[in-house]
């Protein structure tokens, strides 16, 4: 049975949500050159760019860290916290995340990833002060994020879910809109109104909300709501405030899609949640390659480096990189405009050797010494060998001279490549996702404990 609890008239997700994330797409760009205005004077394209790569390589590192740094959970280990996961799974039919604790002061659950298996990441500091029903309401939402397709791009944004001011400036309307979104998951999955606001008083003072009443505290937010200003104070979050929270679960409560989503989460629901198609072939299988999605997001965050060092190197030089056709000044005349005027000069040093060579250079040695290039950092992605071994520097070098040569061949044949591209094949290289390595080893560590 499909799940209505995010598609059809039924949907629980917040109506603002998907109107928000395109406002979002649509003004991130000059918030964060209106940003970097504010604290530069002279701030184009290529330095708002630059600095949004190098936030998403922070928290790419950060979040490597974090679940380095974390303990992974499973039957044996800490059954009452895996317990509570693997219902809340099936549940809501979504495959079992890598679970994972730690030390965090700030966020007590939040779920990082690109792709299955997602992780879901708890916090020492407060699971303990979750009573079961609390704790079913904090890991159902983040829960929820994952189901609803929220998590591959919170990831990009937040080290481990709690945003920095300048985030929750740029995102903080989607994000808000999301939050509200998987509290209405947390509430179905907890399946009460006074657990789930319980826990996001706990979530909100630590043990110390257990000494206030939830009943007035959720009243304050009367007030907040009658003063423009006070409201205003929310955009600097990327959470809404929480009297909010419990008074839109309060809303919800009371609405047909509430009903109709309790209705389909008290179905007859397996014991066990859906299981991910994983494999442990010595070699690479098509399904661990990364699809088109993920290959052109990670290309675009490694050209949007290389030009903005390109153009920094050029400018240290006092020499312009070399542009096809036209110089700046064509394109600003053409343009009439200079953000426009910038990016379309951007391409053009693109398309130009001056930046192919840096980049195709780039490539080789970061490939070839680390098996990623920052954009597949960030994006998740590796390139391997077809039985998972470190590629080198030999076949990174040819498989990037196949992609400087043949590279209009391979975007033909991009379509019907299905995961593996011409200078894959040719070069016995492929590029993976990180997320099925992560699966590998912890069914790797399911046989070790079993065995």
């Amino acid at each position: 049975m499909a799940s209505p609890l995010f598609t059809g008239p039924d949907s629980i997700r917040d109506p603002r949500e998907r109107l928000a994330f395109i406002l979002t797409l649509l003004f991130a760009f000059p918030i964060a050159a209106l940003i970097g205005l504010v604290v530069h004077q002279t701030v184009g394209v290529s330095e708002v760019a630059l600095f949004i790569v190098i936030a998403m390589l922070y928290v790419t590192l950060a979040r490597g860290r974090l679940i380095g740094s974390s303990v992974m959970i499973h039957e044996t280990q800490y059954p009452r916290v895996f317990a509570i996961v693997k219902s809340a799974c099936a549940r809501l039919d979504i495959a079992m995340p890598l679970i994972f604790v730690r030390e965090d002061n700030y966020v007590p659950v939040a779920a990082l990833g690109f792709g299955e298996p997602y992780s879901l990441v708890l916090s020492t500091h407060w699971i303990e002060h979750f009573e079961d029903d609390e704790l079913a309401f904090a890991v159902g939402r983040e829960l929820g994020h994952i189901a609803a397709g929220h998590t591959r791009f919170l990831s990009l944004l937040s080290v481990n879910g709690n945003e920095n001011p300048i985030v929750s400036l740029i995102f903080g309307g989607w994000l808000r809109t999301c939050s509200h979104t998987c509290d209405k998951v947390g509430l179905l999955i907890c399946g009460s109104l006074d657990a789930a606001t319980r826990s996001i008083v706990i979530a909100s003072f630590h043990s110390f909300g257990r000494h206030i009443s939830t009943e007035q505290f959720a009243e304050q937010g009367r007030e907040i709501a009658s003063d423009g200003v006070l409201r205003l104070g929310e955009w600097l979050g990327g959470e809404p405030y929480a009297t909010r929270r419990i008074a839109d679960l309060r809303a919800f409560e009371g609405t047909p899609q509430f009903t109709t989503a309790q209705a389909w989460l008290a179905r007859d629901i397996p014991e066990e949640p859906p299981v991910l198609a994983t494999t442990t072939s010595v070699r690479v299988t098509r399904a661990d390659c990364a699809g088109i999605f993920r290959r052109s997001w990670s290309i675009a965050i490694d050209t949007v480096l290389v030009l903005a060092c390109v153009g920094v190197f050029a400018g240290a030089s006092g020499h312009s990189p070399a542009v096809y056709f036209l110089t700046d000044e064509d394109f600003h005349n053409i343009t009439h405009s200079k953000v426009l005027g910038e990016l379309l000069t951007m391409f053009g040093r693109y398309t130009s050797m001056s930046t192919v060579l840096p980049t195709a250079i780039y490539l080789w040695l970061l490939v070839g010494i680390a098996g990623q290039s920052f954009g597949m950092m960030i994006t998740g992605l590796r390139v391997v060998t077809i039985d998972f071994q470190p590629p080198g520097l030999v076949r990174s070098f040819w498989r990037y001279v196949i992609v400087a040569f043949l590279w209009p061949l391979i975007l033909v044949w991009a379509p019907f490549s299905r995961r593996i591209m011409l200078h894959d094949r040719w070069s016995g290289t492929r590029l993976i996702r990180g997320e099925r390595i992560m699966a590998r080893a912890s069914l790797d560590s399911a046989s070790l404990r079993s065995g």
